[in-house]
């Protein structure tokens, strides 16, 4: 059994997949920046979009992995430039280096001419202040939309801010009281009342002090 609507839909056995399919497809419209938005195109996914014009879709990294077209070539002597120097050529200050471009669980083993260990450095796990104050390396633009969009941000206005006459007061306590010992600052609960962290108070006395 069955009405009549229902028996018309079972003979009717064209259905329109197609635009079903368009129904469900996701649609990016781009509102922002003008530059995306000349340079997008709209038979390309979103993923395939960000690499064509070099962005990321996610600063997090990726997840679920990706296919390799090529395996990756195998390290030789002449290619491996992580090798790190003869234990002999060390200094303290290359293995301050070291410690300081290996991350947190990440460990470099050194070894005699026989292959027995002799050293074995291990990274650092690096404090909030210290992340903060580490620059950044310059990063070269690999396509065209990229560097547009740098010169963009360069000639951006930036609207600078003025510290106020209560805050210059307060910075001006802070640096009679404890110099540049900023870590002292930090832990001072008496005038470090909102928590501002050792980075934080850094910068507000620096500019202070090139302000006047």
């Amino acid at each position: 059994m069955g009405t009549v609507r229902q028996k018309r839909a079972a003979k009717n056995t064209n259905k329109n997949t197609r635009r079903t399919a368009d129904r469900h497809r996701k649609r990016v419209t781009i509102h922002g920046n003008s530059i995306i938005k000349a340079n997008w195109d709209k038979k390309l996914t979103l993923r395939q979009n960000y690499e064509k014009l070099g962005l990321l879709t996610s600063l997090n990294g990726e997840s679920g992995g990706r296919e390799k077209k090529m395996p990756d070539p195998k390290p030789t002597a002449a290619n491996n430039s992580t090798e790190p120097k003869e234990l002999k050529e060390l200094t303290e200050d290359d293995i301050e280096e070291i410690k300081k471009s290996l991350g947190p669980g990440e460990g470099l083993i050194q070894r005699d001419d026989d292959g027995n260990v002799v050293r074995i450095i291990v990274g650092e796990q690096k404090t909030h202040d210290e992340i903060l104050d580490a620059e950044v390396a310059p990063v070269e633009a690999k396509t065209d939309v990229v560097r547009a969009l740098e010169a963009q941000a360069a000639n951006a206005f930036h609207r600078e801010k003025h510290q106020s006459e209560f805050e210059t007061d307060w910075i001006q306590k802070l640096i009679n009281k404890h110099g540049e010992d900023y870590k002292a600052m930090f832990w001072d609960k008496e005038l470090n009342v909102y928590q501002q962290t050792a980075a934080q108070l850094k910068k507000k006395c620096q500019k202070y002090v090139n302000k006047k």
